[in-house]
């Protein structure tokens, strides 16, 4: 009896310690797959380009020159830290800011430039890779190797900074900038899901996998953390990124010619089907089996039978021909309804039970506010859409665009020839015919500032609006600010007088009379542009000219200076400075 006990304390011992050190391990390979990706505010260093010898080089803020004006190309993976990565026909070597060889011991370096990512750096910033003995490894900026030389390649890959694609053995897999496998390499290719959220981005896409077999390329499916969920199987397949999230993965698959949905690993509409597309705004499938086409909804049940000769979905109703050649109209969920065909209605997101009508009536096309598929107002107009929070864009006939609220009421005038949302704010930018007068209105449709033939500026905290004689500021919150608050750490300011531009201090004291056309403000390294008689100078913030009016640019571009030095975009975020 005793010895039972005894067996069954250690068998429960052993039982205990498997299922701790099964989590431990399970904690420790979570912490691996994590990463991060670095975020830099101190940009010390940039690249310069000769424009006689089309040479390329390195400045620092000053405008000093850090590296000779002397290499093919040159990359600075991380303005903040003094890695200049230069390369000739002779090879490629990173330097130090005085020009000191760095990490030669481990042969090659090269900067991974990243891929379809929105970002003003170009390179991954906290990695390098190295090549040694015809293979490739990874170290970390700092020049600590992170991986041995192992890998026939390693490139980064589309949408996802912090991850990067790497070969050993013929095969792919996917790493991360730690250095730790998040995708074993077993795959032919391997390409991002491209599922996106606003607050991750790109980061928890997953990945779509495939392998070559006699008969092509077969896919699968490997989820964000790792998890495979569909083997290489399927002629096609794709994620559908307007639905789910990151732990819902609905991957439309194609299987011999038949084509079915999944929901990770489960199958919720089966390979029986010639096509399939998915509306996101309803939430449902259009199936086609043989020549008939059908609704399913997202859970894969059926919402109307393959019997139908084409459907369109059109706002929030699904329009069905029959085989009688007439049109049936049915809401998402397959009840039919009275709706003629040549009626839609768009749903107001995130107003419950608003919609716009749109009628069609011979040539014309009649837009009605609703609530419940009722009017609001007696008001028609010849277009309505959507702005945000209770506001609408409309036209009435022979009239330009205007803004009305959810019962309808005028907000504007309609005399606008454009109306939209300022990215990433809240802001509405309205232009009149011709950009002869440009306005800026908060998010009730209440003006904050217009100007005669401005133009506007997006930037990171703020909007800039500015014409010949003047330059107002908008904070992204809707705030007008004065230049003096907005650039604080600045000791002069552009002023206008008359037409033309100077600098004056916090207290208004005139430093830099007002004889040039226009002006840029002081930018955080100390310079600012001056235009006169089509030419732009640079002058530092001590009033000092280092350079008299030379440069002469498209009249829309307003310079960026560093010493003598002026920004150059050449696009995918790159930039360059040049005299």
């Amino acid at each position: 009896m005793k010895k039972k006990i005894i067996s069954l304390i250690i068998i429960l011992v052993l039982i205990v310690v498997a299922v701790v050190a099964y989590f431990v391990v399970k904690n420790i390979n979570e912490k691996n797959r994590d990463y991060q990706i670095e975020q830099i505010t101190d940009y010390k260093y940039f690249v310069s380009k000769s424009n006689q010898n089309q040479k390329y080089g390195v400045i620092d803020t000053t405008g000093n020159v850090i590296i000779q004006e002397q290499y093919e190309s040159i990359q600075i993976p991380n303005p903040s830290k003094d890695v200049f990565i230069c390369v000739n026909q002779d090879g490629t070597k990173a330097y130090n800011s005085s020009a000191q060889e760095i990490y030669s011991e481990f042969g090659e370096i090269e900067a991974l430039q990243l891929k379809n990512v929105s970002t003003d750096l170009i390179y991954e910033k906290s990695v390098l890779k190295y090549k040694s003995n015809d293979k490739y490894g990874l170290i970390s900026v700092d020049g600590e190797k992170i991986t041995e030389p192992i890998y026939e390649e390693i490139d980064t890959l589309q949408y996802k900074e912090g991850e990067l694609l790497v070969k050993q053995n013929g095969k792919y897999g996917v790493i991360n900038n730690k250095g730790h496998i998040l995708v074993n390499t077993e795959y032919d290719q391997i390409q991002a899901d491209t599922f996106y959220d606003e607050t991750n981005l790109y980061r928890y896409d997953g990945y779509i996998v495939s392998n070559t077999t006699e008969e092509g390329y077969r896919y699968g499916y490997v989820s964000y953390n790792g998890k495979k969920i569909l083997d290489t199987v399927y002629n096609d397949l794709k994620r559908l990124s307007e639905v789910g999230n990151r732990d819902e993965a609905y991957l439309l698959v194609a299987e011999n010619g038949r084509y079915g949905v999944f929901k990770n690993d489960t199958q919720i509409l089966e390979n029986e089907y010639q096509s399939i597309s998915f509306d996101a705004n309803n939430e449902v499938f259009v199936v086609q089996k043989g020549k008939k086409y059908g609704i399913n909804d997202i859970s894969g049940k059926q919402v109307l039978d393959c019997k139908f000769e084409q459907i369109d979905v059109k706002g929030r109703n699904l329009y069905a021909k029959t085989e009688q050649n007439t049109v049936e109209v049915y809401t998402s969920q397959g009840e039919l309804t009275n709706i003629s065909e040549d009626t839609i209605f768009i749903d107001v997101p995130e107003k419950q039970g608003y919609m716009i009508r749109i009628l069609t009536e011979g040539e014309n096309t009649i837009y009605t506010l609703c609530k419940d598929e009722q009017p609001v107002t007696n008001e028609n107009y010849q277009y309505i859409s959507y702005l945000q929070n209770d506001l609408f864009i409309a036209s009435k006939v022979g009239e330009n665009l205007g803004i009305i609220d959810i019962q309808g009421s005028p907000k504007t005038e309609f005399k606008y020839s454009s109306i939209q949302l300022i990215p990433d704010t809240k802001l509405i930018q309205m232009t009149t015919q011709n950009n002869e007068i440009i306005e800026i209105a908060d998010e009730n449709a209440k003006s904050i500032v217009q100007m005669e033939k401005g133009v506007i500026s997006n930037e990171k905290q703020y909007i800039k609006i500015s014409n010949n004689i003047e330059n107002k500021y908008i904070l992204k919150d809707g705030k007008e600010i004065s230049n003096k608050d907005l650039f604080s750490s600045n000791t002069l300011f552009a002023i206008s007088k008359d037409g033309k531009w100077g600098f004056a201090d916090k207290n208004d004291t005139v430093k830099i009379d007002t004889i040039y056309d226009n002006v840029t403000e002081f930018n955080e390294y100390g310079f600012a542009g001056v235009l006169k008689d089509g030419k732009w100078g640079i002058i530092k913030e001590d009033g000092t000219i280092i350079l008299e009016p030379t440069y002469e640019f498209l009249a829309q571009i307003e310079p960026y200076f560093i010493g003598t030095y002026y920004q150059v975009k050449y696009g995918s975020g790159q930039t360059y400075y040049t005299k």
